[in-house]
């Protein structure tokens, strides 16, 4: 925007940015958004939100939880305390949307994808949660 900013979205995207990032266009709401929007197209209502909720609470919480009380590091950059505590705030929280055994997978699926280091996990978050979910609940019948 050729230095112009907008408050609110260029604090966001400047929030969510990895270092370096804040120099050029950054790509990670964008990858959000797409997966938030192919969750909701893809599947039932309570899966789409819970898969939502996966990526929009277990992603930050283990970001944060890993930098401020990391210790343990499974890979570069990924912590076990942070991979713990994303996936029990992404449990707890898509439980309250969907099946237990559908909570339990999807947050288990989405930290798995995020210990992989994929380049924007914002993306296959919510759809790797939403397929194990969609799995979960078939056997559940």
């Amino acid at each position: 925007m050729r230095g112009r900013s907008l408050p609110v979205l260029t604090a966001f995207t400047l929030r969510m940015s990895e270092p370096g990032e804040g120099a050029h266009f950054i790509i990670r709401p964008v990858y959000l958004a797409i997966g938030v929007i192919l969750a909701l197209i893809l599947f039932p209502t309570r899966i789409a939100y819970a898969s939502i909720v996966i990526v929009a609470v277990g992603d930050p919480i283990a970001a944060y939880a890993g930098r401020r009380f990391g210790h343990r590091h499974i890979r570069p950059k990924k912590t076990l305390e942070g991979s713990l505590s994303g996936f029990i705030a992404s449990f707890l929280l898509a439980s309250l949307i969907t099946y237990p055994l559908a909570a339990f997978l999807g947050a288990a699926g989405a930290m798995l994808l995020e210990l992989l280091d994929i380049p924007d996990d914002n993306l296959t978050m919510p759809i790797g949660a939403g397929a194990l979910m969609m799995l979960a609940a078939l056997f559940a019948r």
